[in-house]
């Protein structure tokens, strides 16, 4: 039997969500650009951990949601609606959760899932992968972990951690850190390795929040290793099998994006379409003139196609191994449409589209960062015949 509709666990997450968006975020949406010091955005974590949203995909066993695939993107979905920013920084935490949860010792996870599905207090995780000198290349399968330059030594019964990271979300907040790293870039995948690392380890500092054209509610900037030890038990696997570990969490937090940049799109398309709506030109509504029509059909119809490929991708990493196809088609696609919708929105919104006041140049700006994290969608594009 083929089913299109969630269950009534799904929607009742799903109204909820919507219902913490609408009084939480949308409010405040506007005011994250000039929020330089992560006030706002930290107040809208601690309220999302309050009413469980960012233990969503914990185990239920240590007090957490205890969500898969579909779950965790209605979430982001939803709240992407209100910012893509906060989806992110929550999307991001949850992919560094999903490298616990597949290779964390027990010694790790039965000390941090209680506190990532706290309601009392806010613990975000942050994904550390990108090198500052090579963008996307730690995700290219072609490059086999050559390009990674931080390089963990292990000592005794610790880890050894030197080197830099860039870019990644929760950069300077988060409360623990999956950190991918190499014994040796010389043995490629042989030498790969993921630690978790908390953010109070000695040698552990960052540079400062870079100021973007959007996403502003999403810090980003560099990360410094400096002889951070760590214990062993940290090790997520062991060496070797770290590439192996980051596959599978992209597989998992490809349709992440996906989801999220959907969010924002639907946004921009009701925005666009209750414009349209009120502004009359040629003593007519706008939506109801031929050209415009059109726009809001192909908009809403690339609406419908994301959130099918989402949810089909989603569908498929829970109840199989997963299928990197399926999430890298929902990722390019969803994060392609949103970047036309958000454009196509200004477009018909005119000069009220271009003014900040109506926020939908806000997020054809956020948007547009979603095609190239987590892998661009060039470079997806360009290995699509790895899985055909």
């Amino acid at each position: 039997m083929l089913e299109f509709s969630y269950t009534e666990e799904q929607k009742i997450l799903e109204d909820m969500v919507k219902k913490f968006t609408k009084n939480e975020i949308i409010p405040v949406c506007l005011e994250f650009e000039n929020d330089l010091e992560g006030k706002l955005a930290d107040e809208i974590f601690k309220k999302a951990a309050k009413i469980g949203i960012l233990g969503t995909v914990a185990p239920k066993e240590y007090g957490g949601g205890g969500g898969r695939g579909i779950e965790a993107n209605i979430v982001l979905e939803n709240l992407s609606y209100g910012d893509v920013g906060i989806g992110c920084a929550i999307g991001a935490s949850w992919w560094a959760q999903t490298a616990i949860l597949m290779r964390g010792s027990q010694g790790l996870r039965d000390e941090w899932f209680p506190k990532l599905a706290s309601t009392e207090e806010a613990h975000l995780c942050c994904m550390a992968a990108t090198e500052p000198s090579g963008g996307t290349d730690v995700e290219d399968p072609a490059m086999g972990f050559k390009t990674v330059q931080t390089i963990a030594k292990i000592d005794g019964d610790e880890i050894v951690l030197n080197g830099r990271k860039m870019w990644p979300s929760n950069f300077d907040i988060a409360s623990l850190y999956v950190v991918v790293c190499t014994t040796d870039p010389k043995l490629g995948e042989e030498g790969s390795l993921l630690v978790a690392v908390t953010a109070s380890t000695p040698g552990l500092s960052f540079g400062k929040n870079e100021l973007k054209m959007g996403h502003h509610a999403d810090r980003n900037g560099e990360i410094i290793f400096d002889n951070v030890r760590v214990p062993k038990d940290n090790m997520l696997g062991k060496v070797g099998e770290g590439v192996k570990i980051l596959e599978r969490t992209l597989i998992y937090n490809r349709v992440g994006p996906a989801s999220m940049a959907l969010g924002a799109a639907q946004r921009a398309f009701d925005l666009a379409l209750d414009f349209t709506k009120t502004r009359i030109l040629g003593g007519i509504p706008l939506y109801q003139h031929e050209l415009a029509s059109a726009m809001l059909f192909d908009m809403e119809t690339k609406l419908h196609a994301a959130r099918l490929l989402w949810q089909r991708a989603a569908w498929v990493n829970m109840t199989t191994k997963g299928n990197i196809h399926y999430s890298h088609m929902a990722k390019v696609f969803a994060t392609d449409a949103a970047m036309e919708v958000s454009s196509d929105a200004v477009e018909l919104m005119g000069s009220y589209g271009y003014a900040k006041e109506y926020g939908v140049e806000k997020i054809m700006r956020d948007v547009k960062i979603i095609q190239i994290y987590i892998g661009s969608n060039e470079l997806i594009r360009s290995h699509a015949w790895r899985y055909l």
